[in-house]
């Protein structure tokens, strides 16, 4: 990761975040993999539970009432994709993302303390990260009008996806009687028995 280091005065701050990438990924590496560990993929997917298991439930118990499938009902006619597996998509993503931005801002915290005033904070109670990434955000309150003129881009107007329709083919059963190998060689080694009988 290269930047102009020239304009910051702090280097040293520069060179941890141009290196703690690595300790990002691992992060990020190690809390998705608490999803398959400690069953949570298991239980959400299991064909044959003995127990039936209320899928949303289950979601809405591990990351919060966002992930309620029901809020991706949109998203799910848009995509083709059931919306328990968008919010589990998402959610894994959300979570794993805030948790390694938190290791980062902890570490980066202790290493160089407090980076300056922030105004914010003295007018409030300080949020913590999950509190943060569950808050409206400042886009959401704007028209599009106001969106477009910024550089956004409205998405388009999504286009069902159809998958096409095959005929049922009726396919008569082919009966052909299969004779193994072995069989066809004792066959050849009796023809070769009987031509020697009649040469003698």
């Amino acid at each position: 990761m290269s930047m102009d280091k020239s304009r910051t005065p702090n280097k040293e701050a520069l060179d941890f975040v141009s290196l703690f990438n690595e300790q990002y990924f691992h992060t990020v590496t190690y809390h998705l993999s608490s999803f398959i560990q400690d069953g949570f993929l298991k239980d959400l997917f299991e064909k044959n539970p003995s127990v039936p298991k209320d899928k949303a439930q289950l979601l809405i118990e591990r990351f919060g009432d966002s992930a309620n499938p029901a809020n991706f009902t949109t998203q799910a006619q848009a995509t083709n994709i059931q919306p328990t597996t968008l919010s589990l998509i998402f959610s894994i993503a959300l979570y794993a993302a805030s948790k390694s931005w938190d290791n980062f801002s902890t570490q980066f915290y202790c290493k160089f303390g407090d980076t300056g005033d922030d105004d914010d904070d003295e007018d409030r109670e300080s949020q913590d990260t999950d509190d943060y990434l569950m808050d409206a955000s400042p886009f959401l309150d704007q028209d599009v009008d106001d969106l477009i003129r910024q550089g956004f881009q409205k998405p388009p107007n999504p286009v069902p996806i159809k998958l096409p329709s095959m005929p049922d083919i009726v396919m008569t059963p082919v009966d052909q009687t299969v004779i193994p190998e072995n069989s066809r060689k004792k066959d050849k080694q009796k023809a070769r028995v009987t031509d020697d009988l009649h040469r003698y």
